[in-house]
């Protein structure tokens, strides 16, 4: 019995060590940040949700407040056509802010600026970048979303990426729609 319980002790303690350095490096590395949900759901609108960065002419953030502004052309209620990996395919209802024009007004390309990245708050990314051209082509159809059908996205958001199905016919568009999306990197 106390050998048991000995080898049980020994494997929680490795167990913690690996948890310890996991959770190390995904806030370090990755810039994972464990609060993000929590500072969603009572941040408020002055608390910078995104980053723009990589290769641009300089790095710049942005409050919820500032994405729902007046400033940028606003998509309202636009219906996006989504497969998902498995081929399940459906239609949601996003209102949110054009990528394209947010680019645009604040002037931050650089001239040799020729793809984006998406990057949620938990670290994860699509497998492919996208050209800047689909953004720039297509301003209603890639959005930063802040609402679903209407309501704000809590769980997902504040802010999520949205890609239409119709720009990228043969993948699963699902991977390019982050949820909790923290940073765009333009390369």
């Amino acid at each position: 019995m106390e050998t048991r319980n000995f080898y049980i002790l020994i494997v929680s303690i490795m167990v913690g060590i690996s948890v310890f350095w996991l959770s190390t490096y995904s806030f370090i590395i990755l810039d994972v940040d464990p609060l993000q949900n929590i500072k969603n759901i009572f941040g408020g609108d002055d608390v910078v949700i995104l980053t723009i960065r990589g290769n641009v002419v300089e790095e710049k953030e942005f409050t919820l407040s500032d994405i729902k502004s007046d400033r940028y052309m606003q998509i309202q209620n636009r219906e996006f056509h989504i497969v998902n990996a498995i081929g399940r395919e459906y239609y949601l209802t996003f209102s949110g802010v054009s990528l394209w024009n947010i680019l645009d007004v604040e002037s931050l390309l650089n001239h040799d600026s020729s793809t984006f990245l998406f990057i949620g708050g938990d670290g994860y990314y699509a497998e492919t970048v996208l050209p800047l051209a689909l953004a720039e082509n297509y301003t209603d159809q890639v959005i930063l979303a802040y609402e679903q059908d209407g309501q704000p996205l809590f769980l997902d958001g504040p802010l999520m990426s949205v890609v239409d199905h119709e720009l990228i016919p043969n993948k699963a568009n699902t991977h390019y729609s982050i949820k909790n999306l923290k940073t765009i990197v333009i390369q």
